[in-house]
């Protein structure tokens, strides 16, 4: 009795969970592809902030040694993200660039000083805390002044800090949207079947055993519905990839295998959690409640 009713449920349900790994693969790749547009967006303040640098300005005479020797222990300071080393013929060399004139040719001396551009990591970008960086910094021998764009520096930190706060939100009412969706898409898919769960209950099925098909038909169903909406994304990035290089960062392997996972993962478990709790509330109802839904 046990193996007939369990082809007849596994029949009864092959056609209903066709359009839930649709329509769950459709509302995964909506996620992946607001997953790479969050990503984009998360990657620009950190883009910005590595454009705004605390630089800082040698001693005439210092000597190149010493020079290294500077770099090196600011390389070893914990706000460290990124350092760029400029000699004072290559500050000359570029100022002249930007001049049009040799001016080292007609001062006969070059009167720029060595310096040092450093690049904040994120979590110490901040108002509060650059202060204390400077301070720190003019502390090394060798260290003449230590220079930043403060009105800017002030605007970025603000602006990125509000951008984090914006994307925290989106990607909680995305997920929110997209675990509703899924859900209200296995509800109606079961919802079909409230009268197949009640003749189970009726023949002496248990609540264990009614469950067992419909769960591990959720799992196959998500993992079917993430296949199939992470290579309808990979479709979509060999489109964009052309043409939107430039703007969006699309090669970043390591990003795109958390990104392909999370969608295997989210489809196989809010599938696994909705059907449980559905199935589990169709096993509870008397009969004559099923006409109610």
């Amino acid at each position: 009795m046990s193996l007939k009713v369990k082809k007849i449920v596994s029949s009864r349900l092959q056609t209903s969970y066709l359009s839930s790994v649709i329509s769950t693969a459709l509302v995964l790749f909506l996620l992946g592809v607001v997953g790479i547009l969050v990503y984009n967006l998360n990657r620009l303040p950190e883009t910005i902030r590595n454009q705004i640098t605390v630089s800082v300005k040698l001693e005439d005479s210092i000597t190149d040694r010493s020079a290294m020797r500077v770099l090196a222990i600011i390389e070893l300071k914990e706000f460290v993200g990124k350092v760029k080393y400029k000699s004072k013929d290559e500050i000359a060399e570029e100022m002249s660039g930007e001049l049009g004139v040799d001016f080292i040719k007609l001062l006969d001396e070059n009167p720029v000083s060595s310096r040092i551009e450093i690049s904040l990591k994120s979590e110490y970008f901040s108002v509060e805390r650059i202060e204390p960086i400077l301070i720190e910094i003019k502390k090394i021998q060798g260290v003449k002044e230590v220079m930043y764009h403060k009105s800017l520096f002030e605007q970025v930190a603000a602006n990125t800090k509000n951008v984090s706060i914006i994307i925290l939100i989106f990607v909680g009412l995305l997920l929110f949207i997209s675990v509703f969706l899924i859900n209200n898409t296995i509800r109606l898919a079961i919802y079909s079947k409230r009268f197949l769960i009640n003749t189970m209950k009726l023949v002496g099925a248990n609540t264990t055993f009614i469950r067992t098909p419909f769960l591990a038909a959720s799992v196959w169903q998500g993992l079917i519905s993430g296949v199939i909406a992470i290579f309808l994304l990979l479709g979509l990035i060999m489109i964009l990839k052309n043409d939107f290089s430039n703007i969006l960062e699309l090669t970043d392997a390591k990003m795109f295998g958390a990104l392909f996972s999370m969608m295997l993962v989210l489809g196989s478990l809010i599938n696994f959690i909705s059907t449980y709790i559905i199935v589990t509330k169709y096993t509870k109802i008397g009969a004559d409640d099923l006409w109610e839904g």
